[in-house]
C-alpha cells in the first residue's frame, strides 16, 4: 500500500532533489550502478508497506479500513465485546486509512478473532481485496444480515 509518492529531478552526480534543499542520494536508494539519465530527469519516489501488517495485531493494529463508518461499527462491536479500542488515522494519497487499535495486548488475538478471523465473528475481508471504488461487500454482508 502506497504510504507516499514523491517527484524528484536526477541530477548526474547521482542526488535526487526532491524539493529545494531535500535531496536523497541514489547510493542510499540503491546498489545498482547510477543510471545515465539526462540532468532535469523527473523521478518518482514511492515509500510503500504491505498490507497484511494491518490485521496482524503488532502494535495492537487489528484492522484498517478506508470507511469511516465500518471503522465506527466494528470499534462499537468491539465495545460490545468488552475490548476497547481506538480508532487512528493514516494519511495516504489516495485518502484515510482508518486503524483499528486494541488498547490491552491480551485482547488483541479476541479482537482478531472477532473481525476476521473466526466463523462466529464479523468474517470481514480488507478493503483492499475488493477493486477500487468498490464497497466492502463482506462488511456490507454482515450489517444487512
Amino acid at each position: 500500500m502506497k504510504l507516499i509518492k514523491k517527484t524528484g529531478i536526477f541530477n548526474p552526480d547521482g542526488e535526487i532533489v526532491l524539493h529545494p534543499g531535500i535531496s536523497v542520494s541514489w547510493k542510499s536508494l540503491s546498489d545498482k550502478t547510477l543510471p545515465e539519465l539526462p540532468e532535469g530527469t523527473p523521478l518518482d519516489i514511492e515509500i510503500s508497506f504491505k498490507e497484511h501488517i494491518l490485521v496482524s495485531g503488532k502494535g495492537g493494529i487489528v484492522w484498517a479500513t478506508f470507511d469511516f463508518r465500518q471503522a465506527e461499527v466494528i470499534y462499537n462491536a468491539l465495545l460490545a465485546q468488552s475490548i476497547s479500542s481506538v480508532i487512528g488515522n493514516i494519511g495516504l494519497d489516495e485518502g484515510n486509512l482508518l486503524l483499528i487499535k486494541i488498547d490491552n495486548d491480551k485482547d488483541i488475538g479476541e479482537a482478531m478473532d472477532f473481525i476476521w478471523r473466526k466463523k462466529g465473528g464479523l468474517r470481514l475481508k480488507p478493503d483492499w481485496t475488493y477493486p477500487d471504488g468498490e464497497p466492502n461487500k463482506s462488511f456490507e454482508k454482515w450489517l444487512n444480515g
